[in-house]
């Protein structure tokens, strides 16, 4: 008996759609300096493109519309309230603590909520657990001032350890559950997060936990900075008193601290800046000017639009004034200010930038300083144009050094030197990813890709095809990239024993006369057929036998 066993299956096809690249805004500048003092113009100044900063935004706003985790948070804090025992209680807080980042505002207003046990009977399961708890009108009886090892005692208590030996009822559960939000809130290091814990330490029904708030927020350094201090600027004297305390503690009062302390946190950054832009914030005038020849596109962004709103927002508040102590125990003849406004110390910052940078020569006028019958009016400069002329400055500086980056790894590239060119890119693209030489740099990319699929490095040519499509989405060489990422992505996958086979087939979809990606995806479809494939024939070779020996058998008989 003769038999044959053909099988031939391999026609895969697929279609990839492949979304529109959104298009950048060509970034280079307009505007260019030359480092001396212009003449004046004929015509008014052309303000600076950043002369008119965009709406300030709101980072604690919250979210407009309810999170697919809101009620599964309320409905976990409502059972926490009403478990059977503390052990059913203690196994929901990991689940709160999973939803907490995707619920800050349900379980902000959650805590908000009318409490069914009276203010009365929460303090006194707190006086049980000897916590520290202000009064009806917020003071606290223990002294604020402790020593470093009362503060660090202070910020090793925990109150929910003592609160499970307290004996159950209504107001001691509702304590605990109350702190486990807190808690929750704290662990999500969400910045709303901070906002909605503050809000809590000064609610009518909740300001029994304030010394807990503060211990959490101080937990939450560095994402509670922006939330503490837009308080210790607001107008509210309780508000202001307890978040400087709270900032002080972290050591994060100062401007130039709370900046250094989010620093490789871009989004923190920019809200921090952002709460500077919102309050005006007096102190902070110098941090801002420092950042606005950041390096971070973002983060330059928001410096310069809080600095906007310094040099052309409302006017600040007249310093008060009074007579000022002399050496030699004399006073001043006139009342002086006390200290400079926002407006006028951003008015120095900009005659000091001016004259090193542009070369100019602007006095530096400090109204405390002169003390004649008739003093001299300070020389007025014009914010605004001083301002855009400095910001052109710092771009043109910028573009140049940027230039020379971009010159040094296009040479390291026509030298053959791939890997160092891409380095270089690299760092590059991490300062600035909006640079102007993205389509070059992409091809850079691309011809990196083809040398590393040669060496077979499957995954660093994957993250290199990826960097290339990402750079130029819209170019000549984009489909390419992206299926070759796809392939050796595939081929990176099979090579740490994994399933290539998606990622072949849309190599092949985006590329049909892609030959290697084509085979690949043959070998793939192949190698995942043999065990049922080779029993089978096995099968039918094992039944063909047995058919033949029993024809020869009846034969010979």
């Amino acid at each position: 008996m003769r038999g044959a066993l053909i099988l031939f299956v391999l026609a895969t096809s697929a279609s990839a759609v492949v979304a529109k690249p959104k298009h950048h805004r060509d970034p280079a500048a307009s505007e260019k300096a030359d480092g001396g003092k212009p003449d004046k113009p004929d015509a008014p100044p052309v303000k600076h493109a950043d002369a008119k900063p965009a709406p300030a935004v709101d980072p604690f706003a919250a979210s407009a519309t309810p999170g697919a985790d809101d009620n599964k948070a309320t409905a976990l804090l409502d059972q926490l309230v009403a478990a059977a025992d503390d052990a059913a209680r203690k196994a929901l807080i990991p689940q709160l603590d999973e939803l907490a980042p995707r619920a800050v505002d349900a379980i902000g207003a959650w805590l908000a909520r009318p409490h069914k046990s009276d203010v009365a009977a929460r303090r006194a399961v707190l006086a049980d657990i000897k916590a520290s708890v202000p009064d009806k009108t917020g003071k606290f009886i223990t002294p604020q001032r402790q020593t470093g090892k009362e503060q660090k005692a202070d910020d090793d208590l925990d109150w929910l350890a003592a609160l499970w030996a307290v004996p159950a009822g209504d107001a001691r559960n509702e304590v605990i559950a109350d702190v486990i939000a807190i808690r929750a809130l704290a662990q999500s290091k969400d910045l709303r997060a901070a906002k909605r814990i503050f809000e809590t330490a000064f609610g009518d029904d909740t300001m029994i936990y304030r010394d807990e708030c503060g211990r959490y927020l101080r937990k939450m350094e560095p994402v509670s900075i922006p939330a503490l201090t837009l308080e210790s600027q607001g107008k509210d004297a309780d508000h202001k008193r307890y978040a400087t305390w709270q900032l002080e503690r972290l050591d994060r009062q100062e401007p130039d601290k709370a900046l250094d302390a989010a620093l490789g946190d871009e989004a923190l950054t920019i809200a921090i800046l952002q709460v500077f832009r919102k309050t005006h914030h007096r102190e902070a005038v110098h941090a801002v000017w420092r950042r606005i020849n950041a390096d971070s596109p973002r983060v330059r962004k928001a410096a310069r639009e809080a600095w906007m709103d310094y040099i052309t927002g409302p006017p600040p508040p007249p310093a008060p004034t009074a007579k000022l102590n002399l050496p030699g125990g004399k006073k001043t003849k006139k009342p002086k200010p006390l200290w400079l406004t926002y407006r006028e110390l951003a008015d120095n910052e900009l005659r000091k930038a001016a004259n090193e940078l542009l070369h100019e020569d602007y006095p530096i006028d400090d109204p405390s300083l002169e003390d004649t019958e008739h003093e001299k009016k300070p020389t007025p400069i014009d914010l605004e144009e001083v301002t855009a002329r400095l910001f052109a400055y710092f771009d043109a500086e910028r573009a140049k050094r940027e230039g020379a980056q971009w010159a040094e790894a296009k040479q390291k590239a026509d030298a053959g030197d791939l890997a160092t060119a891409v380095q270089l890119v690299d760092r590059m693209i991490a300062t600035n990813p909006d640079r102007p030489e993205r389509a070059d740099m992409a091809k850079l990319y691309f011809a990196w890709g083809k040398q590393l699929e040669t060496k077979q490095a499957w995954a660093d040519a994957a993250a290199a095809y990826s960097k290339a499509h990402g750079l130029d989405p819209a170019g000549p060489q984009a489909n390419d990239a992206l299926a070759a990422h796809h392939f050796t992505l595939g081929k990176a996958l099979v090579a740490e024993g994994k399933d290539g086979g998606p990622d072949f087939r849309k190599a092949v979809a985006l590329k049909p006369d892609y030959a290697p990606a084509r085979t690949a995806a043959v070998e793939v479809a192949h190698a995942g057929r043999p065990a049922w494939m080779l029993y089978a024939a096995g099968g039918v070779g094992a039944l063909a036998l047995l058919l033949f020996v029993a024809g020869f058998v009846r034969r010979r008989a």
